[in-house]
């Protein structure tokens, strides 16, 4: 099953145009109304799936900074960069009518996901990112 990605905004990495394809602003008639506080709680619930440990600074208005900002995370198929909950939080930016479908139908909760589905998310967000596995590194096996 693939992921959904969510939240890559064209102006928070220009250089790769086919994951990060949409404007942070989008257009406004687009959004919907969402409970912002639960929202935010959702997204910063979140399952690890690829750590970076850059920071990242909002590319809207620049009020806030996120440690790992562009790190992901997920819910089993959603995925999403943890600065997205810093978003919703300063600005309510309008997100997919299915996401937010999907995080009511779990009642705000980040569903259980599989050991095996957070490892294949993980492998579909390096891809996503242009990440590439350094087969010299870590331990060989024979």
């Amino acid at each position: 099953m693939l992921m959904r990605p969510v939240g890559f905004f064209r102006e928070m990495n220009p250089d790769n145009l086919s994951t990060f394809r949409e404007p942070i602003l989008g257009d406004p008639g687009q959004g919907q109304e969402y409970d912002r506080e639960k929202v935010v709680e959702y997204l910063r619930s979140g399952c690890p799936l690829f750590d970076v440990t850059e920071g990242t600074v909002d590319v809207i208005g620049g009020k806030f900074q996120v440690p790992g900002g562009s790190s992901v995370v997920g819910d089993g198929e959603f995925v999403w960069r943890v600065d997205l909950s810093a978003y919703v939080e300063e600005y309510s930016i309008a997100l997919p009518a299915d996401f937010l479908e999907f995080i009511e139908m779990n009642r705000y909760e980040v569903p259980e996901v599989s050991r095996e589905r957070l490892l294949e998310l993980s492998r579909q967000v390096r891809g996503m990112l242009n990440f590439r596995a350094d087969p010299g590194a870590g331990p060989r096996r024979r």
